[in-house]
């Protein structure tokens, strides 16, 4: 079903939490030329980067439950408890748009606790909000999407990004054969505002994946030639690959890699997406990142 989501509608409200996120950087233009109203939420307000738009009214967390009573929908790209604390207080949205994470379904036996505790949680709010959802009988979409990225504020494709930049090359498990799906955040913006705009039933939860999958190698070696650099990835034993980065940790605690990252690029981490193709017509593009993808787009 086709819906084209850059046709002017009646303004109707948007409440968009985490709208200073990758995501929330995407989709408030879209939301723009789409017609609707935006009230973004953010914890520090607008960010100096983001243009004044008249459209679009900036608010921190204490100002956002009043604002969303002039919303009739919401779409959340920011933390899932904040999502959960708006939809009880406000549960009148004709549709609730929430952005969860592939990992519930990856990190559930992780052999790391703090990771395993994270996605029981992510498991439980999800939950949550669909019993929400039933009680109040507002309609509720949750988009499970893989690994993002597209303008330098993920963990995952920018932390490669900023090692190859500062280091020249990437120390990866062997091969690292291990397959992945990375998604464009603005893919993830406009496959948002369908669901929103789209008046037909769909299913709760939504897998959400890029448009190309391949080996974790591949990925790195993409980001290589992104940057412009020549591709040099240093394989490493997995057992002398744990080592480092468990020294590494002891040197210097939180350092944003685990014993568990190392093992799981050896591991698929893929997601049927068909429904979402099929009922919104989404269609992700192929991972051709190019140098601007590492840094916040410009806005017209």
């Amino acid at each position: 079903m086709a819906i084209d989501t850059d046709q002017a509608i009646e303004s109707p409200g948007v409440l968009l939490t985490g709208a200073s996120s990758q995501i929330g950087v995407f989709v408030i233009p879209r939301l723009v030329r789409a017609g609707f109203r935006v009230v973004a939420v953010s914890r520090k307000g607008k960010p100096e980067a983001f243009p004044s738009l008249e459209q679009v009214r900036w608010l921190t967390m204490p100002g956002a439950l009043d604002a969303a009573k002039e919303c009739r929908f919401m779409l959340s790209a920011g933390p899932l408890e904040l999502a959960l604390e708006i939809l009880k207080s406000c549960g009148q949205f004709e549709k609730a748009v929430v952005f969860s994470s592939s990992s519930v379904e990856t990190k559930q036996r992780s052999g790391n606790r703090a990771e395993r505790s994270q996605i029981q949680g992510m498991l439980t709010l999800e939950a949550k909000l669909g019993t929400l959802s039933e009680n109040n009988g507002s309609p509720l979409v949750i988009f499970r999407p893989t690994l993002i990225y597209g303008c330098g504020m993920d963990t995952n494709i920018s932390r490669l990004a900023n090692w190859i930049n500062r280091f020249g090359f990437m120390p990866v498990n062997g091969r690292a054969a291990g397959l992945r799906q990375p998604v464009h955040a603005d893919d993830l913006a406009k496959v948002a505002i369908k669901a929103i705009c789209c008046s037909d039933d769909l299913p709760r939860v939504l897998n959400v994946s890029g448009g190309e999958t391949l080996s974790y190698s591949d990925m790195v070696g993409r980001i290589f030639e992104a940057l412009g650099k020549p591709a040099r990835l240093l394989r490493l034993p997995q057992s002398l690959f744990i080592f480092l980065v468990n020294f590494a940790n002891i040197i210097k605690p939180a350092a944003g890699i685990n014993s568990e990252m190392v093992r799981r690029q050896r591991f698929d981490l893929v997601f049927e997406d068909s429904q979402a193709r099929q009922l919104l017509d989404y269609n992700p593009r192929r991972f051709a990142p190019v140098a601007r993808d590492f840094s916040l787009p410009e806005f017209d």
